[in-house]
Parts: structure tokens; sequence; C-alpha cells
């Protein structure tokens, strides 16, 4: 799953680079729909790259036990770099290719909003996926006080 995801990543890059022409108004609009979508594809990604973390970390015995804490760690770690790396996608690479004037005034406020909502999403799935699967290695992420 991340190579597929770099390898989109860089086939966009690579597809940005290769048009010379900036991006103009008339495309605004696609290339809005086109960050929300990358938003919930990349909170998806994310939330796998966590659920695989957390099936990656041990379950140790006693009375004391560390697992749960190293779970929840890397679940809010993974959420923290998620919306830093979507931000920097669309600062470094979709950004510099709008055409100045009304086609980057229009584009301007869509990379926030998409950082918002990937963000959100992450915590949504997650609780929901720790909520949902009490007993698994996921529940760690949101424990019941119960």
């Amino acid at each position: 799953m991340k190579k597929s995801f770099s390898l989109f990543i860089l086939l966009s890059a690579i597809g940005l680079d290769a048009s010379a022409k900036c991006i103009g108004p008339k495309d605004v609009p696609g290339l809005i729909t086109q960050t929300y979508i990358l938003a919930v594809v990349a909170a998806i990604a994310f939330i796998l790259l966590a659920v695989l973390s957390a099936n990656l970390i041990k379950f140790q015995g006693g009375s004391n036990p560390k697992d749960p804490g190293k779970r929840r760690l890397w679940f809010w770690l993974l959420g923290a770099l998620s919306p830093i790396a979507f931000l920097l996608y669309n600062l470094l690479v979709v950004v510099p290719e709008l055409c100045k004037g009304p086609a980057a005034s229009k584009f301007s406020m869509h990379p926030y909003i998409g950082t918002a909502i990937l963000l959100v999403l992450y915590i949504i799935i997650g609780l929901v996926l720790s909520k949902t699967m009490k007993r698994a290695k996921v529940g760690n992420w949101f424990p019941s006080k119960g």
C-alpha cells in the first residue's frame, strides 16, 4: 500500500512537471475535487498504516504492560504526520502549478480544508475501529475507562 501511494505521488508530480502550462481558472474545480478525494484516500492510507503498526507491536504480559501505550503513540504520531504530509504535498507540488491571479485565489483555501477533512476522517475512522474492535490491538487507540 505504501509503495502504491508513493508511486501515485511520484507520478502526480511527474505529470504536473510534464505539463509546461499552468493550471487555469477553468481547471480549478476539478483540482478542488481531486484534492478532496486525495484527502479521503490519504486518510484511509494512514489508517491502514496505523492498523499495520498496531498489529506489529506484540502483546506484553504482566501487571503493567507497555504495549497499549506504544500502539496509542503510533496512532497519534501517524495522525500528526498525515495532515503535515498532505499539506506539504499540496503547497509544494500542486499550488506552484497554478496560474497567478484568479486560479490561485480560487484554490487558496482548499489545501487547508482538505487537510482538515483528512485529520477529522483519520480520527473518526480510528475511533470507530477502536470502539468496534475493543479486544483487538487497535482497541488500545481509544481505551474505555470502565
